[in-house]
């Protein structure tokens, strides 16, 4: 009789485990469906944004940069968050969120930083220096920011193997993102600067304003779907290990 139990329990905790791995492994889905559509909004809202004197349509691709960059502030400032208050809590649930952003965030960055690079030899005008245009851009402020905040995202990728507790790790990660702030913040307001000071949010034609602003909305959603589908993915990971 026990044994019969016993079998019977055994089928029950298969068809269990049967009934919840499909949706275990689906549960990616609506992340990265979250995150296209935030994408391909932003790319329409792209392709929309008018012309302008000068520039024409490559003015697009500046803007999109600039978006993304926007959205990339918010997710720094959500790592800073996130991060103290995972290690000052003690709360190794907020770590896995902490670590989401991270990679989300430094990937995003290094990814919208190359796309800079391109965009600023396609728009910005070198004709007044014989020098090339990569010691140009090497010059600027902002270059020499995001180029700062790619390798100490690099290096903060690497501290796991370093440090084996999650608390130092959530300490790393909650500087590092108000550090990335403060240092936005003193690239914007000190130093010269041959990068345009948000022209798009400057500009009189509401239109221009207000695709930009819907565009960084865009961006927005599309980080938060990469965000939560590497936290799944995590997730996902340790559940594995752990049985």
């Amino acid at each position: 009789m026990t044994n019969g139990n016993e079998t019977l329990q055994t089928e029950a905790n298969k068809a269990t485990q049967g009934s919840q791995r499909p949706q275990s492994q689906r549960d990616w889905v609506w992340p990265a469906l979250l995150a296209a559509l935030g994408l391909i909004s932003g790319l329409l809202l792209m392709m929309r944004f008018p012309p302008v004197v000068g520039l024409g349509s490559l003015v697009r691709l500046p803007v999109f940069h600039g978006a993304l960059t926007w959205a990339s502030f918010i997710l720094f400032f959500l790592l800073g968050v996130v991060g103290l208050w995972a290690f000052f809590s003690q709360k190794e649930s907020l770590y896995t969120w902490s670590k989401s952003l991270r990679y989300s965030v430094i990937a995003l960055w290094i990814l919208n930083f190359a796309m800079g690079i391109f965009a600023a030899t396609l728009t910005w005008d070198f004709s007044g220096t014989t020098e090339p245009a990569i010691t140009w851009m090497a010059q600027e402020p902002r270059i020499r920011l995001q180029f700062a905040v790619s390798m100490i995202g690099i290096a903060i990728l690497i501290l796991p193997l370093i440090f084996e507790k999650w608390r130092i790790r959530a300490l790393f990660d909650g500087v590092y993102g108000f550090l990335t702030l403060i240092m936005v913040y003193i690239a914007l307001n000190f130093g010269q600067s041959l990068h345009p000071s948000n022209p798009a949010m400057s500009s009189e034609e509401s239109i221009i304003r207000h695709t930009f602003l819907l565009m960084c909305v865009a961006l927005s959603v599309m980080c938060s779907g990469i965000v939560i589908l590497v936290k799944t993915l995590i997730s996902r990971k340790a559940s594995k290990s752990a049985t």
